[in-house]
């Protein structure tokens, strides 16, 4: 069957008199049906149930959480059963996901990753790609986008999106990169490090913190440790890349200021992502600062704070064909090219610095809570109040660092090393945990005189953060005090890059 829709006029409020019908069977169908909220809003556009109720007024927002989903199940008139790997149109082979978008100057950019189902720990590990839980509920989803407003009401918010997106046609090196990672979160899981898993451990699809009480461990396969209960997820800056492409119509669709590293997917699936890039690299280690300015045929002023990022970009031109200041793969990923000094011992010339915190009020490190799950608008499951994830902890959990390492050898300095790196798990709860923990303490009580410094371990500590001594914040017991920030020790970051 087709889908058709049965017109009437409009009502004077401007909302759709139409009695809608479309195929559950059918993907265009379904897809063509999700469309017509293109530009409108579901109280404009009802679909086949109705809306009634305290629904009408519910609003963005944590109290709404899983809400908006909610509430197309109702437009589709669907009820999704409890089967782990079966999709939500199950004679389609279709899953149905929201989201929200947030305005931007070039469009619009994903708000949240897209959670994909929760990993099962004990049944991933006899699976293979192609025929896995997770590639049978998510193959083909049915992408529904609003617009964000806060506190605004879901059953206004402009649809800016609706699109089936086929995993299976996206460009092949798109896909070979979920397939890695898909592999590298199954192969940590098989390996009894399930409790190990972090966002920053994978590039387009990772492994994310779910369940509504940040306390609650489950068992793993081939461990006796128990892991924090995780769910698939796109990264958001993928998602938005995703979106980006669909609306331009063309999925081979790649930024002019951020073109991609790799375009060959074959490299991806012999290297891997990562050795794939360092390999771009690998032409100038051991080469000094003028050897490589002059393979480069470029001149940078050498006294500039920036002259090594720079240098380190002008190298990523070689790795991408352009001038641009970004990489495609790296914006989609989260990625952060960082370059490094070190001295002739290996030790960096300084500690690394993350941005600066509030002592108070919203978005303070005094709203935060170590054990908070991050919230998920559109998943009804997890925390309805309570603290926010530290920020701190969320940057180390999420971020992957490219680090680009230059050594001072006599009168000039030398690219020593080019490294991914990203913190890991077990180095956060049992180092910076305590850092984070002191810090809010010493805020929440006044005794602000002994925040963590740089001998409470040899892994993080707070220091000043600020443009100068006049560039403060308030705070709730001790005054105006000088912006501060969580930083990595260079000893720390001596060690990690010596591992490699």
């Amino acid at each position: 069957m087709h889908h058709r829709l049965i017109q009437f006029a409009e009502n004077h409020e401007g909302i759709d008199m139409t009695t809608p019908i479309y195929d559950k069977s059918n993907p265009s169908s379904i897809e063509g049906f999700g469309q017509r909220l293109r530009g409108n809003t579901l109280r404009k556009k009802p679909g086949v149930g109705e809306i009634t109720g305290e629904d009408l007024d519910a609003t963005e927002g944590v109290k709404f959480k899983g809400k908006f989903g909610m509430l197309m199940e109702v437009y589709y008139d669907i009820h999704p059963g409890n089967e782990a790997c079966s999709p939500d149109f199950k004679d389609a082979s279709v899953e149905l996901k929201t989201n929200a978008l947030n305005k931007t100057k070039k469009g619009f950019s994903a708000k949240e990753r897209l959670s994909l189902g929760m990993i099962d720990y004990h049944g991933i590990i006899s699976e293979s790609f192609e025929t896995s839980c997770f590639m049978r509920k998510n193959k083909t989803l049915m992408l529904i986008s609003r617009l964000y407003r806060k506190d605004g009401v879901l059953v206004d918010a402009p649809i800016k999106f609706a699109q089936l997106i086929d995993l299976s046609e996206l460009p092949p090196t798109d896909r070979e990169i979920i397939r890695e990672d898909w592999t590298s979160i199954s192969s940590k899981i098989a390996n009894g490090q399930a409790h190990l898993l972090s966002g920053s451990d994978t590039r387009y699809l990772e492994a994310a913190t779910k369940g509504s009480v940040g306390a609650v461990r489950v068992t793993q396969p081939n461990s006796c440790e128990l892991a924090r209960p995780r769910g698939f997820a796109l990264k958001a800056g993928f998602v938005t890349s995703i979106i980006s492409r669909y609306l331009k119509g063309d999925l081979e669709f790649v930024e002019p200021d951020a073109p991609l590293a790799i375009t060959d997917a074959t490299e991806i699936k012999e290297k891997g992502f990562d050795a794939t890039i360092i390999k771009r690299f690998d032409s100038f280690v051991r080469l000094n600062v003028e050897e490589i300015e002059a393979r480069l045929g470029v001149e940078l002023n050498r006294s500039a704070k920036s002259y090594r990022a720079s240098l380190a970009l002008a190298m990523a031109k070689l790795i991408t064909g352009s001038t641009t200041r970004k990489i495609a793969e790296f914006e989609r990923a989260g990625i952060v090219l960082k370059t490094i000094l070190i001295d002739e011992n290996g030790l960096p010339d300084q500690h690394m610095s993350f941005p600066a915190f509030r002592y108070i009020g919203d978005g303070s490190i005094l709203t935060e809570d170590w054990d908070a799950v991050e919230t998920d608008l559109e998943e009804e499951e997890g925390p309805q109040d309570g603290g926010d994830v530290p920020k701190f902890k969320q940057i180390l959990e999420d971020r992957t660092f490219l680090f680009v390492v230059f050594k001072k050898e006599a009168e000039t300095q030398v690219l020593d090393n080019v490294l991914f790196w990203s913190m890991p798990q077990e180095h956060i709860e049992r180092y910076v945990r305590p850092v984070w923990q002191q810090t809010f303490d010493c805020i929440n009580t006044g005794t602000i005189d002994l925040l963590p410094k740089t001998s409470f371990n040899e892994v993080s500590h707070v220091r000043p953060h600020g443009a100068n001594k006049a560039d403060t914040l308030p705070t709730p017991h001790n005054g105006d005090q000088t912006k501060k920030s969580f930083w990595l020790d260079k000893r720390y970051i001596q060690s990690q890059i010596a591992k490699n």
